[in-house]
């Protein structure tokens, strides 16, 4: 297969999941606040990614993800959507210790530490979405929102670097434990709970059977971003943490086989979760929680794969449309 001819709808069209596809009604006043946000706020990005983050459209990622929040509710989880992403985007070139720092420094600040003046919007933004969430949300939440931002920059971003630096992917079984942190979408998953207004108790989330379920949810993310991300990262050249590009090395694999491959797994992940739902009944007062946890996760993995289809130019072939990072123009 030529790279050019690669089409990830080939592969998770429309309406691929069992779920609905929605968008949420406040969709454009959210485009609205996050353009502002890149042209007032994020004054350390050039004027190159600021136009690519515009035309990525994050905000309609939110609204595929989170069709059921209020505007109020939107608000910070549109935030973070910006502030993850480039956070994600801006680090690929940086050195451990500043990783390290920006994760410390973020999880201070969440943790009720005010930015100074000279941090930039990475910083400031997260103060704001720490005292949006408050106003609507419980402690116990908040501090699972927190501890999911924590690990997913430790254990993701920060355990990609040595592969990333050495240009040499993990074995195909480490790469599968990694994946499913550097996908970053923990925190994301938390949001659910923020539509149903259940919040799920630490004795059910402890539960095996969640826990599973949780991974299941972040592993079929992490692979369906892996399959629509490739005509980005074709084009980079040094990409190695996607799936595809780790099951072509491994089992000496042609794109189009890596592909079908990589499908596979995905499959095999969303037919164990959706067996699990259905087989295992036995959370009591607590089913309703379980299951309104993973109805919400599902919309969530339904919308992504429409924005990655219908809303956004961030992965068009040849990295056009990604924002690479660069030499910024002010700090």
């Amino acid at each position: 297969m030529n790279p050019l001819d690669y089409k990830s709808k080939d592969y998770l069209p429309l309406n691929y999941y069992p779920w609905p596809n929605l968008m949420n009604p406040h969709v454009e006043q959210m485009g609205k606040d996050m353009d502002a946000w890149i042209d007032n706020d994020y004054t350390f990005l050039t004027e190159l990614q600021k136009i690519r983050y515009k035309k990525m459209r994050l905000h309609a990622c939110t609204a595929c993800m989170w069709p059921h929040l209020t505007y109020e509710q939107a608000v910070p989880c549109n935030r973070f959507m910006l502030q993850y992403v480039v956070l994600d985007d801006q680090v690929e070139d940086s050195l451990p210790e500043e990783v390290e720092y920006l994760r410390t420094r973020c999880t201070a600040i969440l943790r009720g530490d005010q930015p100074t003046s000279e941090e930039n919007a990475l910083y400031q933004h997260m103060a704001l979405i720490r005292d949006e969430f408050k106003a609507f949300m419980p402690e116990v939440w908040v501090e699972r929102f927190i501890e999911s931002f924590y690990i997913t920059i430790r254990y993701g971003i920060e355990l990609e670097h040595p592969y990333k630096t050495a240009n040499r992917p993990p074995s195909l079984a480490l790469f599968q434990v990694l994946r499913e942190y550097s996908v970053l979408m923990f925190p994301y998953l938390t949001f659910g709970e923020i539509e149903s207004g259940l919040i799920l108790p630490p004795h059910i989330l402890e539960h095996p059977v969640v826990k599973r379920m949780i991974t299941l949810l972040v592993r079929i993310i992490a692979w369906q971003n892996d399959i629509h991300s490739l005509p980005k990262e074709l084009a980079k050249g040094t990409e190695i943490f996607n799936l595809i590009f780790v099951l072509q090395q491994e089992n000496q694999l042609s794109l189009q086989e890596a592909s079908a491959e990589a499908l596979r797994i995905h499959n095999k992940d969303l037919e164990e979760l959706l067996a699990l739902q259905n087989e295992y009944r036995e959370f009591g007062e607590y089913q309703e929680h379980v299951d309104q946890f993973i109805y919400y996760s599902g919309i969530g993995i339904q919308g992504v794969n429409t924005f990655y289809l219908q809303e956004t130019e961030r992965y068009r072939h040849g990295g056009a449309g990604f924002a690479w990072p660069e030499a910024a123009n002010e700090k």
